[in-house]
């Protein structure tokens, strides 16, 4: 039992659990499975759920890494260093071949339920304190008028390609991401007091109020489909899980 809880066993640790003297162990892998159920609760209350794939991610990752780099299943938080924690960040990088942004998003999600641990007192030391990790700044880029253009009129194979590709259009005709048109309703979109059709709303994800007026090519890809969303949807988009499969 020690041998599958630690990475190394000591006459005083078979002494102790003999005695019924040992602390209960509590495990990486054990705490980051509860706090990734814990966070699927919060889904549609403060949480994402796509922050909880992320979390179920970096979980996978983490069984994967151990596996790879010391054929264990857990490691205890009491000895969690941060050697293993740069171990884990090479392993992203080179194993998974993850990009640095991806990186960079699994190593904040293990760093906060490290921290949690910390300060539950599951574990005398912050193992993340002295790591340093950052994203490089990558360059924004836009489409040209020209490449809008191209986009807008090339022939695609399917009908579904095209419902995707208009709905990339409608994204850049309103700025409104994705997750917004995911939710977004027809009881969103309301005239102004000049008749003008405006969508009026607040962004998912920092809950800022926004109000967008309609260019006609996002009005014309409204009335293209209207009625082919269920319920009061404008758009009938794939969700987040079917997006993983």
């Amino acid at each position: 039992m020690i041998c599958d809880h630690d990475a190394y066993v000591t006459a005083e640790k078979v002494k102790n659990a003999w005695l019924g003297m040992g602390e209960r162990y509590r495990t990486l892998v054990e705490v980051f499975e509860h706090d990734t159920n814990d966070l699927f609760k919060r889904i549609g209350v403060d949480r994402s759920e796509s922050t909880w794939w992320c979390y179920r991610a970096v979980l996978g990752h983490l069984h994967a890494f151990l596996k790879h780099e010391y054929n264990l299943h857990h490691i205890p938080l009491l000895e969690l260093e941060q050697s293993f924690i740069e171990q884990y960040h090479v392993y992203l990088k080179t194993v998974c071949r993850s990009k640095a942004g991806s990186v960079c998003r699994y190593m904040d999600r293990w760093n906060n339920v490290v921290k949690i641990s910390f300060e539950n007192g599951l574990m005398p030391r912050n193992s993340f304190a002295l790591c340093r990790y950052s994203a490089p700044t990558e360059p924004r880029t836009f489409l040209s008028e020209e490449e809008l253009w191209i986009f807008q009129t090339s022939r695609l194979k399917s009908a579904k390609h095209e419902y995707h590709r208009d709905l990339f259009l409608f994204s850049c005709f309103t700025e409104i991401c994705y997750k917004d048109m995911r939710y977004l309703t027809c009881e969103q979109i309301i005239p102004d007091t000049k008749g003008h059709l405006r969508i009026h709303g607040n962004r998912c994800k920092t809950g800022g109020e926004y109000t967008i007026k309609f260019l006609p090519a996002a009005l014309r890809l409204l009335e293209k489909y209207r009625g082919t969303a269920p319920s009061l949807l404008a758009f009938d988009m794939p969700g987040l899980t079917e997006k993983r499969k």
